[in-house]
């Protein structure tokens, strides 16, 4: 059985009143899977419901789900995310899906996806997983605790403007690549290259560079573009004592 020759697309619109919980909860019904709603696990863990049986499948199913039309909502993902770690459910599955391809198949999608997380051997040992469904019908699985970090360093950069001054110490450079990774006393890292670099004595001891070394450095917030960390610019020596960096050696 797949869910193309089980479910066509076009027989299961959207509720009445956007509900795409409800809209995705009947594929799984129509496909003859037993499906429980419990409100108090909506409540504390976004579950929208459980998927508890699957027609001819005779292994032990318990998959909870969370769909939504909004694309990266960290406090949403990161209550989502406890359903798994707590036990709540075994699997846990976490969908964004484009709201104007719920009526236009996104909706077979994502069915098609969860069920590949179910049954596909490479997500044996994962416990949860987030899928996000494009204005396209295309799909991609991402990792709901990387994607969370990602989210909250994205926050923390919100408070600050590009080009504001910041001090912090150099605490990896990679002399082969160019790059390196500066933290502050708030324990942020910043990715900076050596084309970041504008102080010539700061270039000169940078290809000397030895592994667990520190620099006192003073730089610019260079801005997230959604990579792992945000950059540093305009990075160049700063004299230990000076401004906001203290030396504790």
């Amino acid at each position: 059985m797949t869910a193309s020759e089980e479910i066509n697309p076009q027989s299961i619109p959207v509720d009445e009143g956007g509900s795409l919980a409800e809209s995705f909860m009947h594929y799984f019904e129509r496909s003859g899977a037993t499906v429980e709603v419990d409100e108090q696990f909506r409540e504390d863990y976004l579950l929208d419901f459980i998927v508890t049986r699957l027609k001819d499948v005779h292994a032990h199913v318990n998959l909870g789900v969370h769909v939504t039309a909004e694309s990266d909502n960290l406090e949403d993902q990161k209550t989502f995310l406890q359903a798994a770690e707590r036990g709540v459910v075994l699997k846990a599955i976490y969908i964004e899906l484009a709201d104007v391809t719920a009526d236009a198949g996104g909706l077979l999608v994502a069915f098609g996806a969860a069920l590949s997380f179910l049954f596909d051997q490479r997500y044996s040992q994962v416990n949860s997983i987030g899928i996000r469904v494009t204005e396209n019908c295309s799909f991609n699985f991402f990792d709901l605790d990387e994607n969370i970090e990602r989210l909250e360093r994205m926050s923390m950069d919100e408070d600050l403007a590009v080009g504001e001054d910041m001090t912090g110490r150099i605490i990896a450079y990679f002399t082969e690549k160019g790059f390196g990774f500066i933290q502050t006393e708030e324990e942020r890292k910043f990715f900076f290259h050596i084309a970041n670099v504008v102080d010539d004595d700061l270039r000169g001891k940078l290809p000397s560079y030895t592994p667990g070394e520190t620099i006192d450095v003073a730089f610019q917030y260079g801005g997230h573009d959604g990579k792992k960390y945000p950059k540093a610019i305009n990075v160049s020596m700063h004299p230990p004592g000076d401004g906001d960096v203290e030396d504790t050696e």
